[in-house]
């Protein structure tokens, strides 16, 4: 059965992406990103990027947040997290 053993990843983190769009749409009236960097979403980012290390589709489902906001909203959180990942990987 190595057809199911990604399943958990690409469920929580298409979940993720998902509840991103959603969540982000109820908080940005405006068409357009303004360019600075949000606190929540990068908490979720930071988060995301550390448990990646320990549970990886609880990981994908926090970074899969930030990834899946409007376009434009979460660039700069997600880059951050996926760096503080790969720090943290390379690191242990």
């Amino acid at each position: 059965m190595p057809y199911f053993e990604y399943l958990p990843h690409l469920l929580l983190f298409t979940i993720g992406t998902l509840l991103g769009l959603q969540v982000s749409y109820r908080w940005h009236n405006e068409p357009f990103a303004i360019k600075k960097i949000e606190p929540i979403p990068l908490a979720l980012a930071l988060i995301g990027g550390v448990l990646t290390m320990f549970y990886l589709p609880l990981g994908l489902l926090f970074i899969g947040f930030v990834i899946g906001m409007r376009p434009g909203y979460g660039v700069y959180e997600a880059i951050i997290g996926i760096l503080l990942a790969l720090i943290l990987w390379v690191a242990l």
